[in-house]
């Protein structure tokens, strides 16, 4: 009878330590997988920010072009590179 009853205990064991080793397992994929999606998401996140910042200077120079375009200085050297204009003193020199 105490050989039975070691069986069971030893069957029972078995069966405890084999659900823990798939428990384990099952973690250890798991975490190998958070691990990688983290890594992925962290790269993702610094591309990301560097977008922002390239897209925060590029709304800073637009915000300087919009500034510049408001003043009379911009209305003068669109005045002279497309339409040709200069003051009444001026002299233009043209190569051939």
């Amino acid at each position: 009878m105490k050989t039975k009853r070691r069986h069971k205990n030893r069957a029972g064991l078995y069966l405890v330590m084999l659900v823990a080793a798939l428990f384990v397992g099952t973690l250890a994929v798991h975490g190998y997988t958070l691990r990688a999606n983290c890594q992925k998401l962290a790269t993702e996140q610094s591309n990301l920010k560097e977008k922002k910042k390239n897209l925060k200077k590029e709304q800073e120079k637009i915000k300087e072009q919009s500034e510049y375009r408001k003043t009379d200085q911009y209305v003068e050297d669109v005045a002279r590179e497309k339409f040709g204009l200069v003051y009444d003193n001026e002299v233009i020199f043209k190569a051939e």
